[in-house]
């Protein structure tokens, strides 16, 4: 049987790719939004400056960004190197797409069930090398996950050849949030492996929490329930809270993972779960999945990231679990 020996949840931001220097170019896009998602509900950004009185300005300065992107790069460094030691056979990666494949339709779950992955240019460095490059998925493990899921209630779209990325012109190259595990922590190197998207962002079709905490328990069934002598990780590409910064949120959050509470994040009014902060959703099924089998949760580094006085930017989790 199958063998579940790793668990990985890490954000796919691309303020990782920038230089400190270039943080607070992203504010521009911040202060144009007209819907800031932070404590419940939407605020224009003069609304939200207003609310908290320009209170991360100490934190704009070059010094302060440049100690926390390379807070940031050492933490990535780790959870690379945490991936390499598990020295899987076979990869689950949950992701999202954000208006990049999925344009005038918006699955709950989907699924990738064809051989093929491809990456690279015209995808920014960040996310994939310079140079085009295809992947091997896994038709076999993604078949048994679809039927072993569609058995316990959970219905699947299925993608048999990934369709064009508007973001990469139109392209069939994978959605970033794949292509920053791909790249920064598999190396480009990624073994046979079967990417799952949730729809985390736009309603009506968004999981629910609870729905999150059931897909990871079924999904770990169907996992252990695959007939092979096979290692497998895990694997979710999301973040915390963004587009604002929400440390406190953010803590709540990393106290449920560590302490495994399902429950407490169930707690966290659905609001709290929207626009950027939504991808905590694609975090849980490993927690869940990763907690059944009794792993610990090791939390490399949290780090808030600001590029505007009035705190957006985004909360940089990076965290995995490994039997003890």
């Amino acid at each position: 049987m199958a063998q579940i020996v790793f668990g990985m949840a890490v954000p796919h931001s691309g303020m990782l790719g920038q230089a400190p220097e270039d943080w607070l170019t992203n504010g521009e896009r911040d202060r144009k939004n007209p819907e800031l998602w932070y404590q419940g509900r939407t605020w224009t950004y003069p609304e939200l400056e207003a609310h908290r009185g320009a209170a991360f300005e100490p934190f704009l300065t070059l010094e302060e960004r440049t100690t926390r992107a390379g807070r940031c790069r050492a933490a990535l460094d780790e959870m690379k190197a945490a991936y390499e030691r598990a020295n899987v056979d076979v990869a689950i990666i949950l992701g999202k797409d954000q208006k990049e494949i999925f344009i005038d339709n918006n699955p709950s779950m989907s699924i990738y069930t064809g051989a093929k992955i491809e990456n690279g240019p015209p995808q920014r460095s960040v996310y994939g090398p310079d140079s085009r490059v295809v992947y091997d998925a896994h038709p076999g493990l993604a078949m048994h996950i679809t039927q072993a899921l569609q058995a316990e209630g959970f219905d699947l779209n299925q993608i048999v050849n990934w369709p064009p990325n508007v973001w990469m012109q139109n392209e069939p190259i994978v959605p970033h949030a794949f292509g920053f595990i791909y790249h920064q922590i598999m190396g480009d190197q990624p073994p046979p492996n079967v990417p799952i998207l949730l729809n985390t962002f736009y309603a009506p079709t968004q999981p629910s929490v609870r729905r999150s905490i059931a897909f990871g328990q079924a999904l770990n069934r169907a996992i252990q329930a695959w007939d092979a002598d096979t290692t497998v990780a895990i694997i979710a590409s999301g973040g915390l809270s963004h587009f604002v910064c929400d440390e406190q949120l953010d803590q709540r959050f990393i106290d449920c993972f560590r302490s495994s509470d399902f429950e407490g994040l169930a707690r966290i009014d659905e609001r709290s779960y929207q626009s950027g902060n939504s991808e905590v959703k694609l975090y849980i099924p490993v927690m869940v999945a990763m907690s059944q089998l009794g792993c610990d949760m090791t939390l490399v580094d949290y780090v808030p990231c600001y590029r505007t006085e009035a705190g957006t930017g985004e909360g940089m989790g990076f965290m995995y679990w490994a039997p003890r």
